[in-house]
Parts: structure tokens; C-alpha cells; sequence
């Protein structure tokens, strides 16, 4: 009975260890969530290509961006990197990767308020840094196998 007991113990140590580590979820939603926020940027930047700025469009978008952002951020748990685009630096450097994250969140409220205000060269002043966040991101933070 003793004997029963011990592997029915490792079993289960063993099963509940296999599903901690298992982050596929989070790394399902955050290519997702990375995908949304690539076609958000591109309708942005669209947008801001026409004659006439389509502030109703605009702001939605923005602030679609910033949601998503915010929660990308929950979605980086520690050994979350296997089978996953990420480097193995988030987890070393994970406070300057979550500031990236604020810089760029940040960006969107601004690209929102300025929707607010109807304020062309400020939403485009936001655009252009959101863009220049999510590039420096890519090249510090993501594999490119």
C-alpha cells in the first residue's frame, strides 16, 4: 500500500510539474495579440496617410493598441520562451522589456488624446514613436528563426 501511495505521489508531482510548465496558452495569445497589434499599427498608419484624418477611426484604433499592449504584458511568464519567437532576455532584462511595453502603451493614450483634441502633429509625433518602440522591441527581444 506504501509503495501504491509513493507513485501515485510522484505521478501526480510529476503531472502537475508538466502542466506549471506549460505556457502555450500565453504564447498562443501574445503571437496573437502581436499579430492585432500589427494590423492596428498599419490601419493607424493607413489612416494617417489619407487627405483628411478619420478621428472616429483613429481613436478606437488607439486605444484597441493600448489595451492589447497592456495585456501583453501579462503574458511573458517566467520559462514562457520555449517554443516561442521570445529570447531568453525578457526574463534577464525583464524590467527594461516591461518599460518598452509602458513606451509603447503610452504611445497609444497619446495618439487617443490627441484624437481628443484633433491634434495631427501630435498623434503623428505618438505614431512615429510607437513604431520606433515596436522596432527597437523586435531587434532586442524577439528571435528571428
Amino acid at each position: 500500500m506504501e509503495a501504491s501511495m509513493k507513485k501515485i505521489g510522484i505521478v501526480a508531482l510529476f503531472s502537475f510539474s508538466v502542466i506549471a510548465a506549460d505556457h502555450s496558452q500565453e504564447i498562443e495569445t501574445r503571437q496573437d495579440n502581436f499579430q492585432h497589434l500589427d494590423t492596428t499599427a498599419d490601419l493607424l498608419d493607413d489612416e494617417f496617410d489619407k487627405d483628411v484624418l478619420n478621428w472616429d477611426r483613429i481613436m478606437p484604433l488607439a486605444q484597441s493598441a493600448h489595451l492589447t499592449v497592456e495585456e501583453q504584458k501579462t503574458l511573458f511568464p517566467e520559462g514562457s520562451a520555449d517554443n516561442s519567437r521570445a529570447r531568453t532576455k525578457i526574463w534577464d532584462q525583464k524590467a527594461e522589456f516591461e518599460g518598452k511595453f509602458d513606451t509603447l502603451s503610452q504611445q497609444f493614450i497619446l495618439i487617443s488624446e490627441a484624437a481628443v483634441e484633433q491634434d495631427e502633429v501630435a498623434a503623428r509625433a505618438a505614431l512615429d514613436k510607437a513604431f520606433s518602440q515596436c522596432r527597437s522591441c523586435h531587434m532586442n527581444y524577439r528571435s528571428l528563426w
